[in-house]
């Protein structure tokens, strides 16, 4: 962790060099504007951080507020056969994550177009989810069906560095890159396991203990950016 803090340090001041050089000269001027964008990412990026839907609010000729936002699911569904016999048992994960950022970024601008550079803040909320009926999850079991249930946070700092050029004067495409820190923390969850064969008590539940990772990663390689301006 020590390591990914020495290494976000550097970011940060080449992020702040950068800006402090480029924020000096504005070619073009503008009145305050607002933007939405979608942004489209290339099927070999596996980025954990793909936000589809920004929102651009420009005080000035270089200064903007952004938001981000994004939502995932996924389902996975598994049946398991009785060996030598009938009975089927199947198994459902379900993952969801709901992410939202906050940032700054600065601009230059020039006649048909723009880059800017930036620093954002990631926060997101998920569940990791299993259900298991008729199975221990690997074998069918005829009286046995079990489901955890874990909640997912993340917290991110992304700084970022990108451009666009404008094919009409409210409409234009570009693209973003960007190293982020991010955590990841699996809460305390719950497993609960009914046992239908049982004596004593068939239902019992146990905590699952919280667990977390971080890492710094690249962020926004490939990505699209399609968006339209409103003044």
């Amino acid at each position: 962790m020590k390591k990914n803090i020495h290494h976000l340090s550097l970011i940060l001041i080449s992020f702040s060099f950068f800006t402090f050089a480029y924020s000096q000269d504005t070619l073009t001027k503008k009145n305050n504007w607002i933007s939405f964008e979608g942004q489209i990412y290339p099927s070999v990026n596996s980025d954990a951080y793909q936000p589809k839907l920004k929102i651009r609010i420009n005080f000035n000729e270089k200064s903007v507020l952004r938001f981000n936002t994004d939502f995932t699911r996924s389902e996975q569904y598994q049946e398991l056969s009785e060996v030598n016999g009938p009975g089927v048992g199947s198994v459902k994960k379900i993952n969801s994550m709901f992410l939202f950022s906050i940032g700054y970024e600065s601009q230059k601008r020039f006649e048909n177009a723009l880059i800017y550079s930036g620093l954002e803040g990631v926060l997101g909320f998920g569940r990791d989810n299993e259900y298991g009926s008729r199975t221990d999850s690997i074998n069918y079991v005829s009286d046995l069906n079990y489901n955890f249930k874990k909640p997912v946070q993340n917290l991110g700092l992304r700084i970022f560095f990108g451009g666009e050029y404008y094919v009409k004067p409210n409409i234009y495409i570009g693209t973003e890159f960007g190293i982020m820190l991010l955590k990841t923390t699996y809460r305390a969850g719950e497993y609960n396991v009914i046992d239908d064969s049982s004596l004593t008590s068939s239902d019992e539940t146990v905590e699952i203990p919280k667990t977390s990772s971080s890492g710094i990663f690249y962020s926004g390689l490939g990505s699209i950016r399609i968006g339209f301006v409103f003044k």
